[in-house]
């Protein structure tokens, strides 16, 4: 992530959180990531060796703001290994059991060329409470087409179906990402498709919650000219999520996702040697929970 752009993103999120409270809690957010399971954005079209060398990062910042008791607001300024830069609002109505949002999606600082990139952002949940649950999130660019060199669209896809049993809460999702980039000589798409398994285990009034998931992840990156070269890493996938809750409503969490096994297709040969994770650690705390802040704002 650049670091113009992640200045930018500190500026607005600040912004947005001083402009938008009321009289109900503001959640702010700060999460960082690293890890080597990824390619390089200028990795060549004859590269053909696995991943693992290399490593990337990136600091994710968010807020969530209750604007009644059935409207609420969630904004975020994202450094996603495949989407790169990317922020959203969401404005959501919330129901008993139907909750429906809508706002701006903008892809930011990914190209000299195009500095920003606009789009729209909705998600869709059906809560049966305590029994069942079905969401669906879409982020995507405005506009189909690629003219010239540096133009891109970014897409992201969430669907995730979940029941709740005693202290656990198992579900299932499929989540896709793809940046389509117009070089000069063809296009170049990076994506990346999950199909996993999430349980979530908690009890009530014990401050530590854990995330167990288990993934079948599919890693490409392709060159779309007269013919498509892709390179792909299949890789299967453990995850593990420890969140503590700390007194003053702030709450800690970290995780690692680690492949239990690796392989390519395409123009990669063969099975991943290097160990390939992606780990993060951040921080959510609620302004009220700070008496100083509280009576400032």
């Amino acid at each position: 992530m650049r670091i113009a752009g992640m200045k930018t993103a500190i500026l607005c999120l600040a912004f947005v959180a001083l402009s938008t409270v009321t009289s109900f809690s503001l959640d702010l957010g700060i999460e960082g990531w690293t890890g080597n399971l990824g390619f390089r954005t200028d990795r060549a079209i004859d590269n053909t060796t696995m991943p693992g060398a290399d490593y990337f990062w990136g600091l994710s910042l968010y807020g969530t703001q209750a604007l009644s008791d059935s409207i609420s607001l969630e904004t975020g300024f994202y450094a996603d290994p495949i989407l790169r830069n990317t922020s959203y609002t969401l404005f959501s109505y919330n129901a008993k059991i139907l909750s429906v949002g809508i706002g701006p999606f903008f892809g930011f600082f990914n190209d000299t060329t195009t500095l920003l990139k606009s789009g729209i952002s909705t998600a869709v949940r059906i809560e049966l409470p305590g029994i069942a649950f079905v969401s669906f999130r879409s982020d995507s660019s405005i506009g189909g087409q690629l003219v010239q060199a540096g133009d891109y669209l970014q897409s992201r896809n969430d669907i995730s179906f979940g029941i709740y049993l005693p202290n656990v809460i198992c579900s299932v999702f499929l989540n896709s990402r793809s940046f389509d980039q117009k070089a000069a000589t063809n296009d170049v798409v990076d994506s990346l498709t999950e199909y996993g398994l999430l349980t979530d285990i908690y009890q009530k009034n014990v401050p530590y919650r854990l995330l167990f998931s288990f993934s079948y992840q599919s890693l490409s990156r392709s060159f779309v000219a007269a013919t498509t070269t892709t390179s792909t890493l299949d890789s299967f996938v453990l995850g593990l999520q420890v969140t503590v809750s700390l007194p003053g409503s702030v709450s800690l969490h970290a995780g690692l996702e680690g492949n239990v096994y690796s392989f390519g297709l395409g123009t990669l040969v063969g099975s991943a040697s290097d160990f390939l994770f992606r780990s993060y650690a951040g921080v959510k705390i609620n302004l009220d929970s700070i008496p100083v802040l509280s009576r400032m704002l």
